[in-house]
């Protein structure tokens, strides 16, 4: 009897153990370390409750910890990005000056350059033709050129191009001509410019044409046989101001043409002389030049050499002979003069025989 209400004590011991076992694993999920992990003693026991616990509160900590590590990432972009930006406006600070050195010394070289450039064009104008054969040998300009065209830029006298105090503001392209059939000028200008809202345009000096005479009109008609001719003239570029931007004929004379033309009028020189002959005598088939390949002239060297050297033993050989014949001729006056003697030794004897 005594034994029985022990065993029951025993029992209801267990409940008791179990529900400190809980606490305890409670206790221990509540002071979870912040990087979400959980300490939980070996052999300890607990309900289902306290693990899912256990369980939400290391989920927790984990989405805490990524969400720290993404906002530390972030602010290091951000600082990243902010340095980046400082050292921008810094090299942006530089472009500045250097554009406003390379504008000084831009202004500074284009005053040296003017006296020269007008120097060159006074001589330029000493040359019949520059001009014409110089746009005409372009490989740019010259396809807006036709033949009516081309009569015309046979009066061009000077081509200038002149930028503005501030270089940055613009420019102008100055045609200078003679007195010509086609037009009043003697000077065309097309300007290039910002306008008021600090937008490119352009503007020109309007054409006078002579009665008959606009090539405008006349290359966008047909020509004698009644054919559409290929192209526009040259001179409508004068009228065009749609997009100054882009205008590649005003780039073309500011860049490459204004700077050095002669490079262009020396074209043809250099293609027609490269051989140091004239179109019009390969044309004409001129006599007066021969080409003679230099094995042909050693052989005519050889055969001339072999020529005199036959006369020398020519000339030899008829000197032996003549000595020949000088030495037979001798000996022939020797024996008729020995035959004067026999004869006269004869007559001797004859006369004595006689007396």
């Amino acid at each position: 009897m005594s034994g029985a209400p022990e065993a029951k004590l025993a029992r209801l011991a267990a409940p008791e153990s179990g529900d400190q076992s809980a606490g305890k694993a409670a206790e221990g999920a509540a002071h979870a370390r912040p990087g979400g992990a959980v300490s939980v003693a070996p052999g300890d026991g607990g309900g289902g409750a306290a693990e899912a616990q256990a369980l939400l509160l290391l989920g927790a900590g984990a989405c805490a910890g990524a969400a720290a590590a993404a906002a530390a990432g972030a602010r290091e972009s951000q600082r990243a990005l902010e340095a980046v930006d400082a050292c921008q406006r810094e090299l942006e600070a530089l472009n500045e000056r250097a554009s406003e050195e390379i504008l000084r010394v831009e202004r500074r070289y284009g005053q040296l350059r003017r006296p020269h450039l007008e120097r060159r064009n006074q001589l330029i104008e000493d040359i019949p033709g520059f001009w014409v054969t110089a746009f005409l040998n372009h490989p740019q300009l010259s396809a807006l050129i036709d033949e009516n065209d081309e009569e015309a830029f046979n009066y061009m006298m000077r081509l200038e191009v002149e930028e503005f105090e501030d270089i940055k503001s613009g420019y102008r392209i100055k045609f200078n001509f003679s007195e010509n059939p086609y037009f009043e000028n003697n000077l065309i200008i097309k300007e290039f410019h910002l306008g008021t809202g600090g937008k490119p345009v352009s503007q020109s000096t309007p054409i006078k044409w002579k009665k008959g005479m606009d090539l405008t009109v006349l290359n966008k008609g047909v020509d004698e046989k009644g054919r559409k001719r290929g192209h526009r003239s040259f001179f409508t570029w004068f009228t065009e101001h749609r997009n100054p931007t882009t205008d590649e004929i005003a780039e073309v004379l500011k860049d490459d043409m204004w700077p050095n033309p002669l490079q262009y009028f020396l074209i043809a020189e250099s293609e027609s002389g490269e051989n140091g002959l004239d179109d019009s005598d390969e044309e004409n088939g001129d006599d007066s030049v021969v080409i003679v390949d230099e094995d042909e002239e050693d052989e005519d060297d050889d055969d001339d050499v072999q020529e005199i050297v036959d006369e020398d033993e020519d000339e030899e050989d008829g000197s032996e002979d003549d000595e020949d014949e000088v030495e037979e001729i001798d000996d022939g006056e020797e024996v008729e003069e020995e035959g004067v003697e026999v004869e006269g030794e004869e007559g001797k004897a004859r006369e004595g025989g006689d007396g």
